[in-house]
């Protein structure tokens, strides 16, 4: 049985983050955007260019099981409200490290955001997009990759 794989092109992805920004400004624009690595900061990145607002990174890696902070976010976040944002929220681990680390800095208010969720999974504040826990994502940045000197497609 194949399992169900959900496409999301370019034009999609510009009009699920519109309804974001839309979504953000009505609850209260915040100070900055912070995006996780990787996919997270497509999204927060764009969305920080929306909104008019300052993007920082922060970059998590999971390993062995356990996850450690590659990028820390910076002290400029001290005392600001913060958009975290990431492409997928699952579990919630990398959403409760990323606060945790942005509490460590002093941010003074956290809304998290991820342009899909799985479900059942961690409900983030903020989101465009539910999937099923067994459906893959298929986000437009991630679909090819460049093998050879070719452009081919990447497996999922």
């Amino acid at each position: 049985m194949a399992i169900p794989r959900r496409e999301i092109d370019w034009q999609e992805f510009g009009e699920l983050c519109k309804r974001l920004a839309v979504d953000v400004a009505h609850r209260g624009l915040p100070d900055a955007v912070v995006g996780i690595a990787r996919g997270g900061t497509i999204v927060g990145t764009t969305l920080s260019f929306m909104l008019n607002l300052e993007f920082f990174p922060i970059r998590l890696a999971k390993q062995g099981g356990s996850t450690r902070v590659i990028v820390a976010p910076t002290k400029e976040l001290a005392d600001r409200s913060v958009l975290l944002v990431d492409d997928m929220s699952r579990t919630g681990d990398t959403f409760k490290i990323a606060t945790y680390e942005l509490q460590r800095v002093g941010a003074a208010a956290i809304t998290t955001l991820a342009l899909c969720k799985r479900e059942p999974g961690f409900v983030p504040d903020l989101s465009a997009l539910a999937v099923s826990a067994v459906d893959k994502v298929a986000f437009p940045w991630g679909r090819e990759e460049l093998v050879d000197g070719r452009f081919t497609l990447r497996k999922l």
